[in-house]
């Protein structure tokens, strides 16, 4: 059989393509209304979801009054998922019947039906109810039958359990009350007196959109109930819905390069992962989670007991975890690897330990000191006189272990000239590592608690600064982690941030700052008690002293240099 949906329109004359027999006769509307309405049935029982509904909606052009036709869209509509349309469908079908005094009792159940899977079960209840009344004798058979169940699914949501729900989390009940109140509000005030009364700017035009910001613990509390919802009510096929979660994102099939078929993939992946969560969605009005789980475990008692005993089981296994990541970073320091220590705290700290609670693990506070204290240790041990130690020119970057190759010399600026600036086409890899790694620590330094976890972040963050050559910034935060190992009182991440601060300053050539930052870590050396540090930074102070002396006498000799080359010009009077 031939489709229709090709040919809406009549083709245009000539040899493009063959005119359809159908249309070569003059029909008249109501034979074609007929005719599109058949196809949209044929295509309907065949899963043509779409061809259904281009036929079914020209049916409906060419005769308004015909609800049959829209009657049979909304079921097309309700086979697709498209529960909101097939709604607006049913109840503008059972209006026109309404109308024209032919009421339709498959309509008006098409209509509750759509309400039921909208989950709004009250409203459903009272339009079976309404019918049962409107229809009588066998058509009223149908609308019993549904009310059973619709009496039933109120039953299971409104019961015992749901009052043990509500006593449990009334707190949070409450403010979850409030915050949709707060929304359901409508303020019809100009936009510059909200933000004033709100102590805003009252000046823009246009509002900025308020990223949501969460904590590391609170994205692994919703990745872990959102497995829990699909794990409780599809079983083993739960693994199926965080596959299509993930397909929505995956570059392998959403391919930047497949320009014809990326957005025709992205659309179907889209629309199939709505229509699972729409119908989980279904499964959780039906039957909510709280009254599975009241089914499930009957016995409160017990249930404490079961969460007690696996709350200890997993308390545990983080002890044994944590003495082993102890022994671990113990023997890195042993072997003097700093790199590899580095990047091992910061995956244990930043991956595993910043998603764990007091509860499952215990002493955590004495956990992070000993983690960043051993770290702060095996990085201050790299600074040491190296034997048969010569001051030169280039004994600073020795000392400090920065490479000679990567100093920068002193460029002047010139104002307007292009190559001061970087260039949007410059594909900077490495670059965009690093600032997507340094947007992870500061993420983390909003959430962190102790002072000594954030001096360690940013000591990170000003190390990756001056790995990348922007001394500016590595001082800047090495200052915010001076500040913050004083919250802490730990003498040696204070040391180990006035060395961050000498390094910028050395690539800089700040002869004077440098001195500075010496000053200042002289007495920090002093206070620890480590004659290795203390014999360090005087030999610091005196290679930059000797650097001092140079750069004055060269300055000296070019002013000297300067005035005796100007000539003398006398001036006849």
């Amino acid at each position: 059989m031939p489709s229709i949906v090709a040919q809406a329109a009549v083709p245009k004359a000539g040899t493009e393509e063959a005119i359809p027999p159908w249309l070569k006769f003059d029909w008249r509307p109501e034979i074609q209304q007929g005719i599109y309405r058949d196809w949209g049935q044929y295509y309907a029982r065949r899963r043509l979801n779409n061809n259904a509904m281009d036929c079914l909606t020209k049916a409906m052009e060419l005769d308004d009054t015909d609800f049959m036709s829209i009657y049979s869209r909304s079921q097309v509509q309700r086979m697709a998922a498209r529960l909101e349309g097939a709604l607006a469908d049913a109840l503008l079908a059972a209006q026109m019947a309404k109308k024209q005094q032919r009421p339709n009792a498959d309509i008006n159940f098409e209509y509750c039906c759509d309400l039921f899977e909208l989950n709004q079960l009250e409203n459903s209840k009272a339009g079976m109810a309404n019918n049962m009344q409107t229809f009588k004798g066998t058509k009223s058979l149908i609308f019993q039958k549904r009310l059973v169940l619709i009496d039933d699914a109120i039953k299971d949501a409104t019961g015992k359990a749901m009052s043990l729900f509500l006593l449990k989390n009334q707190k949070l009940l409450e403010h979850v009350s409030e915050i949709t109140k707060a929304k359901a509000i409508i303020d019809d005030r100009p936009l510059w007196k909200k933000l004033k009364e709100h102590d805003k700017c009252d000046i823009l035009s246009i509002l900025e959109d308020e990223e949501e910001i969460l904590s590391p613990l609170e994205i692994e509390r919703r990745k872990r109930a959102f497995n829990i919802l699909h794990q409780t009510f599809m079983n083993e096929n739960w693994i199926d819905f965080i596959f299509m979660k993930e397909l929505r994102k995956n570059p392998n099939l959403l391919n930047e390069h497949c320009l014809q078929s990326k957005d025709v993939m992205k659309k179907l992946v889209v629309e199939q992962y709505r229509i699972i969560r729409q119908f989980v969605k279904m499964l959780q009005t039906r039957s909510p989670l709280y009254y599975v789980n009241y089914l499930k475990y009957g016995n409160t008692g017990m249930l404490e007991k079961c969460r007690e005993a696996y709350l200890f089981r997993k308390q545990y296994q983080i002890q044994r975890n944590m003495f082993e990541n102890l022994r671990q970073i113990r023997k890195l320091r042993k072997e003097k690897r700093i790199h590899s220590l580095l990047k091992y705290v910061e995956k244990v700290m930043g991956d595993y330990y910043v998603t764990k609670t007091n509860r499952v693990m215990c002493w955590k506070f004495e956990f992070i000191n000993e983690v960043y204290n051993t770290l702060a240790l095996a990085l201050s041990e790299q600074y040491e006189i190296p034997k048969n130690f010569k001051p030169s020119n280039s004994a600073m970057l020795k000392l400090l272990h920065l490479p000679s190759d990567k100093i920068k010399d002193i460029v002047p600026f010139v104002f307007g000239d292009r190559s001061t600036y970087q260039g949007s086409d410059d594909l900077d890899t490495a670059g965009q590592k690093f600032r997507k790694r340094i947007t992870v620590l500061e993420q983390r330094i909003r959430f962190a608690k102790y002072a000594i976890e954030k001096t360690y972040l940013y000591y990170l963050i000003s190390n990756i600064h001056l790995s990348q050559g922007r001394s500016d910034e590595c001082y800047f935060n090495a200052r915010k982690a001076m500040k913050e190992s004083k919250k802490c009182n730990s003498l040696i991440w204070s040391f180990l941030n006035v060395v961050q601060i000498l390094k910028a300053n050395i690539i800089l050539h700040k002869v004077e700052r440098v001195g500075e930052a010496l000053d200042l870590g002289l007495p920090i050396a002093d206070k620890l008690q480590c004659p290795r540090l203390v014999n360090f930074m005087e030999v610091c102070i005196m290679c930059n002293e000797e650097e001092l002396v140079k750069r004055s006498g060269s300055q000296v000799s070019s002013q000297r240099a300067t005035t005796g080359s100007i000539p003398v010009i006398y001036v006849a009077n």
